[in-house]
């Protein structure tokens, strides 16, 4: 007996040995970059927060060495002495941590003021009780736009462009401390 043809032929497809079970290279490039992008505008949106972190810490500082000086000024009836005469004392080269070590010895301070790292520098200048500014901070913050009449309540003492603190647009945060 002759068997029918259909009776030898298989009853399973023929499978190729690709089943189309993978990421072919273009959708897996297309994957990479969408992940790619994404992580840098998280990297953006984390180092701007940081910026306004770190001025937010320069400001509370200043705050407190503000009120340190009120409180410095009403038991010594003079501001803490600026130890490079002539010039501002600033932070990192020993002058302003005299300056402010004077804060901390009348127990105003807990500790002398250290700016966040990766930031500008806390600067102190006195210029004396017959003048109309006194006693100086400085620093510069990063998250604000610049602008020609500081950032409240940042004081201008002098003219526009007359000094660095008063350049016609410039990012200085200056706490003036009248005698």
């Amino acid at each position: 007996m002759i068997k029918p043809k259909a009776y030898f032929q298989t009853s399973r497809p023929y499978k190729s040995a690709k089943t189309g079970a993978g990421f072919t290279l273009i959708e897996l490039l297309v994957v990479i970059s969408i992940i790619g992008l994404l992580a840098s505008v998280v990297l953006i949106s984390l180092n701007s927060a940081r910026a306004k972190a770190r001025d937010a810490r320069k400001i509370a500082d200043f705050k407190q060495i503000n009120n340190a000086l009120d409180l410095f000024y009403d038991k010594n009836n003079r501001m803490p002495n600026n130890y490079n005469p002539g010039s501002g004392a600033c932070n990192g080269g020993g002058f302003f941590e005299q300056s402010m070590q004077e804060l901390v010895n009348d127990g105003f301070l807990s500790r002398v003021p250290v700016p966040p790292p990766g930031s500008s520098e806390y600067c102190y200048y006195n210029y004396g009780a017959g003048g109309t500014i006194g006693a100086l901070l400085v620093t510069v913050l990063e998250s604000v736009p610049d602008t020609t009449t500081g950032i409240t309540p940042s004081c201008r003492p002098w003219g526009a462009g007359v000094n660095w603190c008063d350049q016609a647009s410039n990012k200085y945060y200056c706490i003036c401390h009248t005698y």
